[in-house]
């Protein structure tokens, strides 16, 4: 990626989950993921695991006031905030607990805000060992639905700087669904066009198939039924299946996202089912 994009590179750290009733859903999550929960000074609760973590704070149901992207170094993030004031875009400060001192935000078409900084040492990502350690499922992209699709498309490509894989299209051309990426990953983020604007999914990373098939061992043995899947999409060609948090937020575990050379911008899918799961029938938002 060429060294004048300064977001380049960055990694989906956390985000923020806000529930009426935040304690049953750390369990949840502590439960499904695997993750142990450690109360921060803001008043959130941090969900940390090998790879995964997200902050449950106290609020509107499902909301999801902000993603956290971490930069390998002060210097990058200077570079990335000077980029985004002469584009116009108002420097906010960081709303995370997670992130060292100097992290800075911006706010989104949707509201949502977008966080970038770097850990603080002693909460670097990676997790501590519990229950669930040997099972990889490192935190991978965050997914929205918006009903501003066209703007949060502009703003998240042209404002922040991340780079479109994919780009999902009726057939008059009509943009449904933009993948971009912060690093060569496929995608770290994705919006689709959908109804109203709402949180869509997070993704947890495996390493194989035998993964899939051992995440969807432990949730059957909590009785926690998958929701779509398993399958393989169509942009990023990653295997996958959905579950749902108590709150109807949808969780995917996932494997062998496509890795993209530098060189390839903006590719092109038919709006159908067919485009979000090869394998058999789509969750079409739109």
């Amino acid at each position: 990626m060429p060294v004048s994009n300064p977001l380049w590179p960055a990694q989906l750290d956390h985000f923020r989950l806000d529930s009426d009733v935040p304690q049953a859903l750390c369990a949840f999550y502590c439960q499904a993921l695997g993750l142990e929960a450690s109360p921060q000074a803001d008043g959130t609760t941090l969900l940390d695991g090998p790879g995964r973590r997200l902050l449950i704070g106290t609020g509107r149901r499902g909301e999801q006031p902000f993603i956290a992207f971490r930069l390998p170094n002060t210097s990058q993030l200077a570079a990335l905030a000077a980029r985004l004031t002469d584009r116009g875009l108002e420097l906010l400060p960081s709303p995370t607990p997670l992130f060292q001192v100097g992290a800075l935000a911006v706010r989104d078409p949707d509201g949502r805000q977008v966080v970038f900084g770097l850990p603080r040492p002693h909460l670097s990502p990676g997790g501590r060992p519990t229950s669930l350690g040997v099972l990889p499922g490192r935190l991978q992209h965050v997914v929205v639905a918006s009903q501003n699709l066209g703007p949060m498309l502009r703003f998240y490509e042209h404002g922040l700087g991340m780079v479109v894989s994919d780009t999902v299209r009726e057939e008059d051309g009509t943009p449904t669904v933009g993948f971009l990426r912060t690093d060569p990953e496929h995608h770290s983020f994705a919006v689709f066009r959908a109804p109203q604007s709402r949180p869509d999914h997070h993704s947890y990373e495996c390493t194989c198939w035998n993964d899939i098939r051992d995440w969807a061992d432990h949730l059957a043995g909590l009785r926690i039924p998958l929701w779509w899947g398993p399958g393989r999409h169509g942009p990023g060609n990653n295997l996958f299946f959905m579950f749902q948090d108590p709150q109807g937020y949808l969780i995917e575990l996932s494997a062998e996202l496509e890795v993209v050379p530098d060189e390839v911008r903006g590719r092109f899918w038919k709006h159908e089912e067919r485009t979000l799961n090869l394998w058999g029938p789509g969750f079409m938002r739109s």
